[in-house]
């Protein structure tokens, strides 16, 4: 078998199938604890109605009645196509020759050596693609995809309104980092945000993701406060429990580019809010593929080998369409500091929060 034999050979479903069991996926707190449910979809299209849907619990009918649509209005029939993540990593003829002296005569260990380097190749492909997801699902907790998209044109804009009237919302009357607050006002900004979900017909175990600021000024109020006055607030190893709600702190950030076409770096999580969800509520759809040597078949990954011409090379193509999908009326966000939050420390006293001067600068 020759080289060029065996890298067509090798870079099969099979192979990827393999790499994305043993590889170490690109972790993304939104993806591993928003889009917990993934599934694979024959069509190439998704619903409008679907994306808006609220899935709650529906009325019961009479015996011999008509079925409840999940769509009662059905105010769209209109479908959406997710575009794809396309990726290549070009084999130039240099690599080639170099490829071909660890090929060797082609046995067992020249193809051990060749497909280890191969291997690498498609995984550089796996960790764009996944990052790519990665900053979709980010954009898809604030009820808009908005990312950056290459096309005939030039630098365009990939944008889908999952519903017109946004996610839902909480606006505190003031701010956690403001001198007056203490966790009592932490407490009722979290039962805000879950009567704001209950409202909108969402119940179930929630969890909260925090930005940097809104994570410190959290825990800085209940390092501040005294223990028999943190109403079971809990600074844990990698969250805060208030009201029995998990808080885990989102540093993550994805790359996008602005109108000039200069990259830009964007947090996942804005610095200042508090983000809520209901547990099991967000799925990542994949999509089928357009690519024919993929059969057309819904997967997360695929990839394929081919030849240059000009400039003499092979290329190793990449192809996703992953689509998340959330009702965003199961997400609510809220604006809770404008700072780290840094405080001194309290006693409470006949009721009344007296401030006093700690011996530093609180946590």
């Amino acid at each position: 078998m020759t080289l060029l034999e065996f890298i067509r050979q090798h870079l099969t479903l099979a192979l990827i199938s393999e790499l994305i069991e043993h590889r170490t996926p690109v972790r993304s707190m939104i993806f591993d604890r928003v889009f917990t449910r993934r599934e694979n979809r024959a069509t190439a299209r998704i619903s409008l109605a679907e994306l808006r849907r609220m899935t709650k619990s529906m009325p019961v009918i009479s015996r011999g009645g008509q079925a409840i649509p999940l769509d009662p209005n059905n105010a769209s029939v209109a479908t959406i196509e997710p575009l794809s993540i396309r990726l290549s990593n070009l084999i130039t003829g240099a690599q080639l020759n170099d490829l071909r002296a660890l090929y060797g005569t082609g046995d067992e260990q020249g193809q051990s050596l060749v497909s280890a380097e191969l291997d690498r190749m498609v995984r550089d492909l796996m960790d764009s693609t996944e990052l790519t997801r990665n900053a979709l699902c980010a954009q898809a907790i604030a009820g808009k995809i908005d990312y950056q998209m290459e096309s005939e044109n030039g630098l365009e804009r990939y944008e889908i309104t999952f519903d017109p009237d946004g996610t839902s919302k909480y606006t505190l009357g003031t701010l956690l980092d403001d001198e007056s607050t203490t966790l009592v006002d932490v407490y009722n900004t979290i039962i805000q945000m879950r009567q704001a979900l209950a409202n909108a017909g969402y119940s179930g175990t929630m969890e909260v993701m925090a930005g940097m600021n809104a994570y410190s000024t959290i825990a800085n109020l209940i390092a501040v406060t005294h223990e028999s006055s943190r109403l079971g607030s809990v600074i844990a190893e990698d969250h805060i429990t208030v009201s029995g709600v998990p808080i885990y702190l989102n540093m993550d950030s994805y790359t996008d580019k602005d109108s000039s076409g200069k990259e830009v770096v964007k947090d996942a999580v804005d610095k200042n809010s508090l983000v809520m969800y209901v547990v099991g509520t967000g799925k990542i759809t994949y999509c089928a593929i357009d690519d024919v040597d993929g059969n057309l078949q819904a997967t997360p990954f695929f990839s394929k080998v081919r030849k240059m011409d000009d400039p003499s090379a092979y290329k190793i193509i990449s192809e996703s369409k992953p689509m998340p999908l959330i009702p965003p009326k199961s997400i609510c966000w809220a604006t809770v500091t404008a700072s780290m939050g840094r405080r001194t420390a309290l006693t409470i006293n006949n009721n009344v929060t007296v401030e006093t001067e700690a011996a530093g600068e609180g946590a």
